[in-house]
């Protein structure tokens, strides 16, 4: 899994069901595009992922260029598919407070990678769409609670994926 600052804490849950076999890479303040730049370096190619899972975009919503985002997933998604692994792309939580135009922004990536996982045959979660109650006191971030919720779901997903 990879993924921006929101992973940060998960690894215990996450990784619980096969410490062996999974992992966790926290890139705090990534945008797609950094995500894009390190899958290289995280994923060699003598090395065998049977499914890879990216956690990333709310860096990217704080501008208001969602063209850029789009084709910063796209690039991504097309990378991770040469390495013949299943994609799974998570959905962007939404943001508290009053940035109700940045949740408009993540409602329409979220809503555009939806719609481009399924041409893709990627693999799209959108069980955390609407999950406001993750979110610590800052809005962005998970509280300590919800990072050990956050990171079980997502094993749960992966366990689903694999299955």
């Amino acid at each position: 899994m990879v993924g921006d600052s929101l992973l940060r804490g998960t690894e215990v849950t996450f990784c619980q069901p096969d410490r062996e076999a999974r992992e966790v890479c926290c890139l705090p303040g990534a945008k797609v595009r950094d995500v894009a730049k390190s899958v290289p370096l995280l994923v060699k190619s003598t090395d065998y992922y049977p499914l890879l899972l990216f956690h990333v975009g709310m860096n990217d919503t704080a501008s208001w260029n969602m063209g850029r985002t789009k084709e910063d997933f796209k690039a991504l998604g097309m990378q991770a598919k040469s390495i013949g692994a299943q994609i799974i792309f998570s959905s962007i939580l939404p943001v508290g407070g009053k940035e109700e135009a940045r949740n408009r922004r993540i409602m329409n990536i979220n809503f555009w990678l939806h719609d481009s996982c399924r041409h893709e045959g990627f693999y799209y979660n959108g069980t955390f769409f609407n999950d406001y109650n993750l979110l610590g006191r800052d809005g962005i971030h998970l509280s300590s609670r919800d990072k050990g919720i956050f990171g079980s779901r997502l094993a749960n997903l992966v366990g689903w994926a694999l299955n």
